[in-house]
């Protein structure tokens, strides 16, 4: 007997459960009434039907259940942004399937008003993630408060809000829950933690004043999630995991990052604390040692060797660091993104102060620019989410190269994009799953399972790469 057919048994025995206990409580009611109250009870067993099957929608679903019978979860096929929308920016909403009818409606939550009713755009399928969506627009509604949508076929979007103010809300947010990361004592934790600083690092060092503003709204209790101690707390985590060589574990990866993030960490804080200053130094000097005394003859070796050698040449200049520095980047010739450590080693060589080579800075950042406009002709040819990614991963890390590029040259095309990223990981993507929530938390999900230091780090500098070049735009 197939899945299908014993399904349909226990229904049906559920079924005459119910009933059975619905004409056993008739049968009752018309005992004791006589036919004097014949219409009484017969509206009495309407009302238990109702209330047993219909009217709480608990009974029947709990006595399903009781029979072992699964019932299916309801969601909605109205996809919005759940952490909320701007008043004065462009808000869409997407529809799930074909039959969809041809409007909607915006209805404000407090008093169920319909405020604006739109239209359902044809629709197609989109051919990254192979759903069909068709697209609506909301932009004229401005007014701040929570609203949902709702058609006359697929029902409701889950409530959103609109506000003045709701991307900042949402960056004070992400720097309260920066530190919401599990730090495991490994290889792979090591490497995620040292680029996360690294990204939070940069975003401060581009981006300090909208850093220092936001921590105007940082309660006294909360004084302790400010970044300087969130960062210095997870340096002395790592440096808890040095050896007395100097290494991380035996292993050249996760010394190489940790040599290159104390560097940059006592570049950014030790200037401030002196004994910061000797503890970074003293515990990336060992990491440099032990590596130095280890064969570097892989291209993974070589990669994590480029960013170590790069931090330390921006930081303190020596021409050993320079020479494996640009020997690096010449050799390598092209894609400087792709990979992590190379990615982060260029972050520090373009951006030192003196002493690198122009010619080779040039090339190398024409790599980037040219490999992040295939990425925004991507976005520019995505009808639906603009993000031109249809993974998380994909996103995140796309945002990076493009928050990067945008940071040197501001384009308003590339805050569109960033934007439209935000968006879709607040839940205006193809499986209308809010991955990150209004006030900057991370949502307890399979695909956030593994998140890292280093997703939070390129959060933030994406919030505040867009909040920046937004009030750019403003105030032009």
């Amino acid at each position: 007997m197939g899945i299908e057919m014993r399904t349909k048994k226990q229904i049906a025995a559920a079924v005459a459960i119910v009933l059975a206990i619905m004409l056993t409580v008739t049968a009752c009611v018309g005992g004791a009434s006589g036919e004097e109250g014949q219409a009484d009870a017969d509206l009495q067993q309407q009302d238990m039907i109702q209330q047993s099957i219909w009217g709480r929608g608990e009974n029947f679903g709990a006595l399903l259940v009781s029979e072992g019978i699964e019932l299916p979860v309801s969601t909605t096929k109205i996809f919005i942004d759940q952490a909320g929308y701007i008043s004065e920016r462009d808000k869409k909403v997407m529809f799930l399937g074909e039959q969809l009818g041809n409007q909607f409606r915006v209805i404000r939550q407090s008093d169920k008003e319909v405020v604006y009713t739109g239209q359902i755009e044809s629709g197609k399928t989109d051919m990254m993630s192979g759903v069909y969506l068709s697209v609506g627009d909301f932009s004229e509604i401005t007014e701040p408060g929570t609203y949902y949508i709702e058609t006359d076929i697929i029902g409701q979007s889950y409530p959103f809000s609109i506000s003045q103010d709701g991307y900042e809300n949402m960056f004070v947010g992400m720097l309260k829950n920066v530190g919401d990361v599990k730090l495991t004592e490994n290889i792979q934790g090591i490497c995620d933690t040292c680029f996360g600083m690294h990204m939070i690092m940069y975003a401060m060092q581009c981006n300090g004043s909208l850093f220092e503003e936001a921590y105007s709204y940082f309660s006294e209790e909360e004084r302790d999630k400010q970044l300087v101690t969130q960062l210095l707390y997870f340096a002395s985590w790592m440096m808890e995991q040095q050896s007395a060589d100097g290494s991380l574990y035996g292993d050249y990866e996760a010394t190489a990052a940790f040599c290159g993030v104390m560097v940059m960490s006592r570049d950014v804080f030790g200037k401030y604390e002196a004994s910061v200053s000797e503890e970074h130094k003293a515990a990336y000097d060992k990491a440099w040692r032990w590596l130095e005394g280890q064969e570097c003859d892989t291209d993974v070796r070589k990669n994590a060797r480029f960013y170590a050698a790069s931090q330390l040449f921006k930081a303190e200049y020596k021409e050993e660091y320079k020479k494996i520095a640009e020997t690096f980047l010449r050799e390598r010739g092209s894609d400087y993104s792709s990979e992590r450590f190379v990615f982060y080693g260029v972050l520090a060589y373009v951006t030192a102060e003196e002493n690198t080579d122009r010619d080779l800075c040039t090339y190398v950042m024409k790599d980037l620019v040219d490999t992040n406009e295939s990425f925004c002709e991507a976005a520019k040819n995505d009808t639906f989410f603009g993000t031109g990614k249809r993974t998380l991963y994909d996103s995140l890390y796309g945002m990076q190269l493009l928050c990067f590029v945008n940071y040197i040259t501001p384009s308003k095309e590339y805050t569109e994009i960033v934007e439209n990223t935000i968006q879709y990981m607040g839940g205006l993507n193809e499986n209308g799953v809010c991955y990150i929530d209004e006030n900057g938390a991370w949502r307890a999900l399979s695909e956030t399972a593994d998140r890292s230091l280093e997703w939070n780090g390129i959060l933030l500098f994406g919030m505040s790469d867009m909040l920046k070049n937004l009030i750019d735009i403003e105030n032009q």
